[in-house]
Order: structure tokens, then C-alpha cells, then sequence
């Protein structure tokens, strides 16, 4: 999905109350790698909701309207790699969190480094854009943001832009056996 500076233009006097839902989606018209992430999910014992986006939601904020729920339980899923063992993790943070990489460099006990969208698409499979937390091309250490624990449910891409689900926080930890981790140091 391509989003043009036009639309973002439009967007710009819109509230929380002009972004459309987002729809329920039939899951025998998903394309493979997407029914990976919801057979993933089946297959672990996670219960989900999955959507698909409006064409207006293009950012956290507008993202969150259209799920009807809070910035904070929008998930980013990020890959980073460190700098001297060049292993990579995925971090699962909310879109309302400041991710410091010294923070997450202190948890992971090396200095850490953001990879580019063909290094997250080779790693995971996924592009940056529709990264999901699990159903990856490799296994990878993963490491969840702090402040979503406290969040019932959470919403992640789930392996495309316009299609996000709606997980239980707990249930998703256990089942990605995620290390829940300070990643903000503004606090």
C-alpha cells in the first residue's frame, strides 16, 4: 500500500470521529503469507481480532481510532541487531513509547543498532510496515516494551499494512516468550 502526500494532506483536519473502522476481514481471501500469521496465532492459542485499515490510517494516532482504542495499545514491531554480534531481536514496543537504544542496548548487554527494511524483511520475512511478533522467517529473541504489559489487549500488523489483530497482552507474551524490558528512558 502507497500513501501519497495528498492523503496525508487530508488527514490533517480529520478527528478521531472521520477515521472509518476498521472492517473484518474473510480469511480465505488473505494471501498465504498472511494466513501463516493467523494459523500461527490458531496454532498457539492466541486469540485475536483481525481487521483490515482504512487507506486513512497511516500513523499511530490514526491507526488507533480506526481499532477504536488508545495510541498506547498500538504495537511497532522493530528489528535491531548488535553492533558486535551482529544477532538480531525484535522489539514490540507501543507507539506511544520513546524507544532509547541505550535502554534497550542496557537490557540486551551490547551495543544495539536499528537494521534497515530489507535487513527486517530478509530476518523476518515481513516488511517493516506489516511486521507481525510472531510467524517470523527465523526464530528471534523478542523483547516487549514494558508499558504494554498493563494493556488487556494490544493491536499488531499482522504481515501486511492494512491488517492489524487485536491479541490478549498476556496471552501473547507466554506464547512469544517475549522479556518484558524498560526501552524508555525518559522516566
Amino acid at each position: 500500500m502507497t500513501f501519497t502526500l495528498a492523503g496525508q494532506t487530508e488527514l490533517m483536519g480529520m478527528d478521531a470521529t472521520q477515521i472509518p473502522a476498521a472492517a473484518e476481514v474473510v480469511l480465505e481471501d488473505l494471501p498465504h503469507t498472511i494466513r501463516r500469521v493467523v494459523d500461527t496465532a490458531m496454532r498457539g492459542g492466541i486469540p485475536y481480532s483481525l481487521r483490515r485499515l482504512p487507506p486513512e490510517a497511516i500513523d499511530p494516532e490514526t491507526i488507533a481510532a480506526a481499532c477504536g482504542t488508545e495510541m498506547a495499545a498500538i504495537v511497532r514491531c522493530m528489528v535491531f541487531r548488535g553492533k558486535t554480534s551482529r544477532k538480531p531481536m525484535l522489539l514490540l514496543a507501543s507507539a506511544s513509547t520513546n524507544v532509547s537504544e541505550r535502554a534497550l542496548s542496557q537490557v540486551v548487554g551490547e551495543v544495539i543498532e536499528r537494521v534497515d527494511a530489507a535487513t527486517t524483511e530478509k530476518i523476518t520475512g515481513f516488511a517493516p510496515a506489516g511486521l507481525p511478533p510472531f510467524s517470523l522467517a527465523q526464530r528471534l529473541p523478542i523483547i516487549m516494551d514494558e508499558t504494554l504489559v498493563d494493556l488487556g489487549r494490544i493491536w499488531c500488523m499482522a504481515g501486511s499494512p492494512d491488517l492489524i489483530m487485536s491479541v490478549p497482552t498476556r496471552i501473547l507474551t507466554r506464547a512469544i516468550a517475549a522479556r518484558i524490558s524498560k526501552v524508555d528512558l525518559s522516566n
